[in-house]
């Protein structure tokens, strides 16, 4: 398949029926409902044909800090999956928030995520630090292939 371009369409209104998507990136639909209505959120789309779209995904986008974004949420459609959009996504949104004036996109997962963990760094990120005990806040115990979840990861990106 050839290089598909991402493009990022803000979410206005009704990010209520994002959440299905949004859950499929953080599974505790309480905690995404503490901050699903922060930041801009954005549906991920390529163009499927003349004048056509198809959405592929979403993503949430924080400022924690001046000069960063946080990617807080980011999932594609099952459907999109393993198609290379998730790494064209990642240069949408890298492109996207360094020409509004970003300097540092950072991210993080869960500690047992190796594929996730293995994407991000082949995508450009570098770890940046761990954040122990992050899901053990969490309302329900998070488990990844039978491992319980504890630490998130962190990345960062220089823009």
């Amino acid at each position: 398949m050839g290089e598909q371009r991402v493009s990022l369409r803000l979410v206005d209104e009704d990010r209520e029926a994002r959440l299905p998507l949004l859950l499929e990136a953080d599974e505790s639909e309480p905690v995404v409902r503490t901050y699903m209505h922060d930041g801009n959120l954005y549906d991920l789309v390529v163009e499927s044909g003349p004048g056509s779209e198809e959405g592929i995904g979403v993503v949430l986008l924080l400022a924690p800090l001046p000069g960063e974004v946080e990617i807080k949420n980011i999932a594609l459609s099952m459907s999109c999956r393993g198609r290379g959009l998730g790494r064209a996504s990642i240069a949408a949104i890298a492109a996207h928030v360094r020409a509004g004036g970003a300097r540092r996109l950072v991210v993080g997962t869960a500690d047992a995520a190796p594929d996730t963990i293995a994407f991000y760094l082949a995508c450009g990120f570098r770890r940046s630090g761990r954040s122990e005990g992050f899901f053990d806040a969490y309302p329900e115990p998070i488990f990844i292939d039978g491992v319980q979840v504890h630490d998130m990861v962190l990345f960062d990106m220089d823009l």
